[in-house]
């Protein structure tokens, strides 16, 4: 506002001179896009909204350099922000915003270049920042941090790194520090307050294998440095030698275990609320983990192996510590005894409370959920090392390369036990036969999951399906409910009687009523399909989705293509929540998130919508009530020729925030003080983007050869001339114009497909179509879409036919590689990490995820809907190498050699043969990388190759010597493309 405030006045000053306008300061001219604008281009992340709505705060994340917070009040436009600040959290009191600092960017490649060791790199750091004057406090080399969720708590807990060097000192104290009473146990010094934020969750302790050795059972790694904080206060606590630490809710206490060299200082510890008193739970050497606070009571929980920390194989008991008890008790070391042990009656024979499970209270404190598992038992020293073989067996659920991409998963795997605390009875709810469970707040049942028998099924099926139990809380007894159900497709309710699931086969929802599996039909009746219509692969259509629970569970929302229903479970009685104003008006309607600690919606209140337009393709949100058997239309907040989406709400007010964007108008925070008012913008990401030319976005409408209607986005240069002929690109993959104001690839930054935007600034069209299948024949679906769609455009008279080009990605080059076998309509064809031949590549491995490909052929994306021997027809009929004599389109791909989606060889077969045949291609593969590029040097290198390929052939740009002479391999990658992008070189 100032800038334009300043050249308002400007011109108005020139104007009472006499200057005539010829003679004002012309605005610059806007300039096509180059690489330098790439690095500094910036993607708002980490929005957040304090509890009382009057504050947010988010990053300004650049693609290549150091971040910027901004937190803003939203009532007075006061804003603040802090230096290379990500990730921030608001205390529940809306007084403070704790927050990362990352490590400076040049620091952290030069780390990297250098191949510096994980304890040697840069590490992040964590700021406080005050919201009544911005004030800010930080830390460096930050590990986590704890932070109350409570209203009025001001304690938090910052866990430090190891440090390699002397630990930085602290910020000058602001007053007296206060001089807490300590346990002799724990190192403990008082400096001034200082404040961080959590880094990301530590990773869970490996479970013991067994190959074990006795050794590493019982290492101990000394913990780090932990500083307690009063954030109204400046008074403060440290503490050494601690492994982990964790804050009540209310923040009355903060709880901590020390590991360190001299065992006499281990164990666990309570700090009560103002650094009043440290309690010593207990004192004994051996791993402390998972500290865990309760909700609402003053209970804590923790998994110690200190009990048989001197046997060969130590093992885990948990502990529940009732701190209103504890604290005045005399002799409080008498009442920490384990509550659950490998003796405990229910527990598995051989079984212990596992490290690698989670803790979790219910919300009212009475019950306590752990992870069990099976006792290790190392392998004593000197046995022999393993043989590296893999045996695969015909007999495995799983294949060994799934096996092996799990293997620290199952190492680590627990299964759901708990602990009734009002009795102290133990319940085993999982097992080695049903392994997986779903727990809600209800206290009576659970859901559980058999998936062992259809583990095979998953290579060619693509599904994981489970038998259902409904499995007792209180003795673990199971009842079967269903056989063979989709996982994905189960949800129990929150009260616990209703199990809603999906019937691939039927396409329908049903409910199964826990305590006796009574089956109801849920959407049988209903006079519209609840199954994704338009899916055209060869498997059934899945569900439009589940919408939500409604009053812990009376009601479950389900989702046609355009509506909400309401259905009661107990009766089966539907409603149509939005009255069919979606399918009149052909408008999307999903219900937006629960609020913020609960687990269903409130019918008392209304419910807010994601809305999107199926014709317009513009989205906002709408109200609907929960009226009873009256309809009642939902109410319009707003509808908006733009992509709105990120809906967030204050926990304890109405304001609210989206985001909001279309292709000539990136991605900004918008925010109003509730839903009956209109947003305005509140963020300001890329005011650089005013210098540089853009474009426009409109939808196209066209039929492919087979008679589906398609429609596709067309992106038009910044000054667009109808009489011009243009150069025009053609990218795709299977329907993208449901994104037409946030088309894909439209950020100005590399990556591995071509960057879209900067075609259209730099004069070129670009065309996104739609593409419909047919089962068996994805090849020619593809080019019966893709081909009417150009038509389409070129009929229009400003495109060149002969300057036409195509590019990409991963299953979109497969169909570029087979279309320029069938025509010879392109200028030039890109086509990354393309599969050439699907008889060879059916069989391959996708080493991301350790599946086989089968599935991917016969019932899902690539659409064949058959194994090849029982149509090899359908194969060779869609594999490009079976059709190469015919190309005549220069080529350009890249296969990268860890690839774990797509086989790196897929790419070697096709250069070859095009080469063998003197057809024009060529491939980069980058060492290491994978199915998409992540360095970003890699990254660069590769956009700029990309860019000269299209530009020489659409544009008729000088070849570039490495489409001329090619590059040997003892120059590889010698080229520096740095300078471009406004890098000075090393």
């Amino acid at each position: 506002m100032r800038r334009i405030a300043s050249l308002a006045l400007l011109l108005a000053s020139l104007a009472l001179l006499g200057l005539p306008r010829g003679s004002q300061a012309a605005a610059p001219a806007k300039v096509p896009l180059d690489y330098k604008a790439y690095d500094s281009w910036n993607a708002v992340r980490g929005t957040k909204l304090s509890d009382d709505g009057n504050w947010v705060a988010y990053a300004l994340v650049p693609e290549d350099g150091d971040a910027t917070l901004v937190v803003r009040n939203l009532n007075t436009g006061k804003q603040f922000t802090a230096e290379r600040g990500i990730d921030p959290i608001f205390t529940p009191d809306s007084q403070w915003v704790v927050y990362t600092i990352r490590a400076k960017n040049d620091e952290v490649h030069a780390a990297e270049r250098e191949h510096k060791p994980a304890a040697e790199q840069p590490k992040n750091g964590l700021g406080v920042m005050s919201l009544a004057d911005g004030h800010v406090t930080h830390y460096d080399r930050v590990k986590s941090v704890a932070i109350p969720r409570d209203p009025g708590a001001t304690t938090i807990a910052i866990l430090l790194e190891p440090s390699p060097s002397p630990k930085p000192s602290s910020s000058p104290s602001a007053g007296p520090v206060a001089t807490p009473r300590a346990s002799a146990t724990p190192m403990v010094r008082h400096t001034p307050i200082v404040i961080e934020q959590p880094a990301s969750a530590a990773s869970p302790t490996p479970f013991p294998s067994p190959s074990a050795s006795p050794d590493d059972l019982h290492k101990i790694a000394p913990g780090t440095q932990l500083l307690i904080r009063e954030l109204d206060t400046t008074t403060g606590l440290d503490v050494d030698d601690v492994s982990e630490a964790a804050v009540s809710h209310d923040g009355r206490y903060v709880a901590y275990a020390t590991e360190s060299k001299n065992a006499s200082k281990d164990g666990v510890h309570v700090l009560t609320r103002g650094l009043g008193k440290v309690w010593d739970v207990f004192s004994e050497e051996g791993h402390h983990k998972n500290l865990t606070f309760a909700p609402k009571t003053e209970s804590l929980a923790f998994v110690s192996d200190y009990p048989s920390f001197a046997e060969k194989a130590p093992h885990y008991a948990l502990y529940h510590v009732d701190l209103a008890v504890f604290a005045g008790h005399a002799s409080p070391l008498t009442l920490v005894l384990p509550v659950v042990h490998s003796r405990t009656a229910g527990m598995p024979r051989g079984w212990t409370p596992s490290v690698n499970g989670t803790l979790a209270y219910s919300k009212d404190g009475k019950r306590l959920f752990l992870g069990t598992a099976p006792a290790p038992t190392p392998v004593p020293s000197g046995t022999p090392e393993p043989i590296k073989v893999d045996l695969w067996s015909w007999r495995d659920g799983d294949l060994q390369p799934f096996q092996r991409v799990n293997a620290d998963k199952e190492r680590k795997r627990a299964y759901a036990a708990v602990v009734h605390l009002d009795n102290g009875s133990f319940s085993q709810l999982a097992s080695l036969s049903m392994r997986n469970l779903t727990v809600t707040e209800n206290g009576d049942v659970a859901l559980g999951g058999d998936d062992l028998p259809y583990r095979k099924l998953l290579s060619w099926e693509g599904v994981v399906s489970t038998d259902a139990y409904a499995v007792s809380l209180r003795d673990g007894k199971r009842r079967l409910l269903a056989r063979k159900v989709p996982d994905d497709d189960l949800m129990l309710s929150p009260d616990g009687r209703y199990v809603v699931a999906y019937d691939l086969n039927k396409r329908d929802w049903y409910a199964l009523r826990t305590s006796d599996g009574k089956r109801s039909e849920l959407t049988a009746s209903l006079r519209v399909p609840f199954y994704d219509e338009r899916d055209d692969r060869p498997a059934p259509p899945p569900p439009y989705g589940f919408g939500g629970w409604v009053d812990g569970g009376r009601y479950a929302l389900m989702l046609d293509r355009y509506d909400v229903w309401a259905i009661e479970l107990k009766s089966g009685k539907a409603s149509m929540l939005t009255a069919g104003a979606g399918r009149a008006s052909h408008t999307r309607f999903n219900p937006l998130p629960y609020d913020a600690d609960r687990d269903s919606y409130d019918s008392s209140r209304p419910l807010p919508l994601y809305a999107f337009g199926d014709d317009t393709k513009g989205s906002g949100l709408y109200l609907a009530r929960f009226s009873g058997p009256q309809t009642r239309r939902p109410r319009k907040v707003m509808m908006l020729p733009k992509f709105v989406a990120n809906y967030q709400r204050a926990r304890n007010g109405e304001r609210y925030v989206v985001t909001e964007q279309r292709f000539d108008e990136v991605q900004n925070l918008w925010s109003a003080p509730s839903l009956a008012s209109w947003p305005t913008r509140i963020s300001d990401a890329n005011p650089q983007q005013a210098h540089y030319l853009w474009g426009s976005a409109q939808l196209i409408s066209y039929r492919s050869t087979f008679g589906a209607p398609l429609n596709g986005i067309l992106l038009l240069p910044e000054n667009f001339n109808p009489r011009r002929k243009y150069p025009m690109l053609v990218y795709f993959y299977e329907r993208f114009s449901d994104r037409l104001y946030h088309p894909p690839f439209t950020i100005p930054t590399p990556g591995t497909s071509p960057t879209l935007v900067r075609y259209v600034s730099n004069g070129y069209v670009v065309l996104i179509p739609d593409v419909a299948y047919q089962v068996g024949h994805p090849g020619n679906s593809a080019l019966g879409s893709v081909l009417p769609a150009i038509d389409e455009v070129v009929k229009r008279g400003f495109v060149d036919n002969s300057r036409v080009g195509i590019a990409g990605h991963s299953w979109a080059a497969y169909q570029i590689a087979y279309m320029i076998t069938q025509t010879n309509r392109f200028r030039a064809a890109e086509a990354g990490a393309a599969v050439a031949d699907m008889v060879s590549a059916y069989g391959g491995i996708r080493w991301g995820s350790g599946l086989v490909r089968e599935f991917q052929y016969e019932r899902t994306q690539s659409r064949i809907g058959a194994a090849p021997w029982d149509r090899p027809d359908l194969y060779l009929e869609n594999s490009a190498l079976f059709h190469i004599k015919n190309v005549r389109t220069p080529y350009l791909t890249i296969a990268n050699d860890a690839d774990e989606d797509v086989p790196w060889y897929q790419g070697i077969e096709f250069i070859t043969a095009l080469r063998r045949l003197g057809k024009e291609a060529y491939m980069f593969e980058f060492d290491g990388e994978s199915h998409n590029l992540h360095g970003r040097e890699n990254q660069k290198y590769w956009t700029v190759h990309l860019d000269e390929f299209f530009d020489h052939f659409l544009k008729g740009a000088p070849e570039p010597d490495w489409m001329k002479n090619g590059v040997p391999y003892v120059h590889r990658g010698d080229r520096d493309v740095r300078p471009l992008y406004g890098e000075q070189p090393n």
